[in-house]
């Protein structure tokens, strides 16, 4: 159960998953790998988190679409995505600096198992953890890419974890969130990594909170957020590109600025059907546009991405990191 859940917290109209979580869609697996080091200025709050859908997806690819909200980012891999519909290696999370060598990690790690490749569009996304962490050490390696990837599991942790450990959002301390529903027979499940907002931009289920005993940071910059949306149901890639924009919806829900320094990206991807590397077609049965389900489906998306957010900042922990700057997390009785 993620922590939103847990805290009594019950978002949207949909019911949750079993886990309350991006794993409660079939084969979706989640991994981290937390590098923390040093104090002061030379503080590492740092690391990487896989996403990895089931089956080999060099070989037979997924469906997926993208949607970005604000562009100002690093992320690898969207452009492919977007234009051909498919999603060919896991989705990583990392900090702004991290993300090329997780890139280059995540294509060796491909051309491991596939020695005749010779193209090959690694996924990864990112946001700026240079508060807590001295991110211009790049810490994140290859090796720890690979340990993500390998202990990716249906059950995984929560908060200040993986990617999200020097995560910060709405003044607030940040990390990984999770979060899903049942739609009809099919699950929507989301991976959030919030780092944008100010406080007074947050809102929790609809409602400002009353911070006042928070203590408040001033950082320049508002920050970025990225999510990845997970689901069973047999949808294209068009409609998987429809499903990340309603997602953003859901971010707006919490408050999120969508600021002109933000990177803020949503990449949604189906386990339903295949796109084989040698088949020229791929016969499966769609779920309409103008459906009742469909109509569910997007409002599903825009619930688990709101979901996510909200319970990466429940499960945070206070967190001290570069230039003992200290993050607080978000007080459980502020929500009650």
């Amino acid at each position: 159960m993620n922590a939103l859940r847990k805290a009594g917290v019950s978002v949207g109209q949909f019911p949750p998953g079993e886990r309350c979580a991006i794993s409660d869609v079939p084969g979706v697996l989640v991994g981290h790998h937390t590098v923390c080091s040093n104090e002061g200025d030379s503080a590492v709050r740092t690391g990487v988190t896989a996403i990895l859908p089931p089956g080999d997806l060099y070989e037979q690819p997924l469906p997926a679409g993208v949607f970005v909200l604000h562009g100002f980012g690093k992320a690898v891999g969207l452009w492919q995505v977007d234009h051909m519909g498919v999603l060919e290696t896991p989705v990583l999370f990392t900090n702004t600096l991290s993300t090329f060598r997780c890139a280059d990690a995540l294509v060796g790690w491909t051309v491991d198992r596939h020695p005749r490749a010779r193209s090959v569009n690694p996924v990864v996304l990112e946001c700026n953890d240079g508060w807590l962490s001295a991110i211009e050490s790049r810490a994140v390696s290859a090796e720890h890419v690979r340990a993500a990837l390998t202990e990716a599991s249906a059950d995984f942790a929560e908060g200040c974890v993986g990617a999200g450990t020097g995560m910060v959002a709405y003044e607030l301390k940040s990390g990984i969130g999770t979060a899903s529903c049942a739609v009809d027979r099919w699950t929507m499940g989301a991976l959030a990594m919030p780092n944008m907002g100010r406080r007074e931009d947050l809102l929790f289920v609809g409602r400002p909170l009353e911070l006042s005993a928070v203590p408040r940071i001033r950082r320049e910059e508002a920050g970025s957020v990225v999510v990845v949306l997970a689901t069973d149901a047999p949808v294209s890639p068009r409609q998987l590109g429809m499903l990340a924009r309603r997602g953003a919806l859901g971010l707006a829900r919490t408050g999120a600025p969508a600021d002109t320094g933000s990177g803020d990206f949503v990449v949604a991807f189906s386990t339903s059907y295949r796109f084989p590397r040698k088949e020229e077609r791929v016969p499966v049965e769609l779920v309409g546009d103008h459906s009742s389900v469909m109509s569910r489906l997007v409002r599903a998306a825009a619930q688990v991405a709101e979901e996510a957010v909200l319970s990466a900042l429940l499960a945070a922990r206070t967190t001290t990191g570069r230039g003992d700057r200290t993050v607080h997390a978000l007080p459980h009785s502020a929500v009650g």
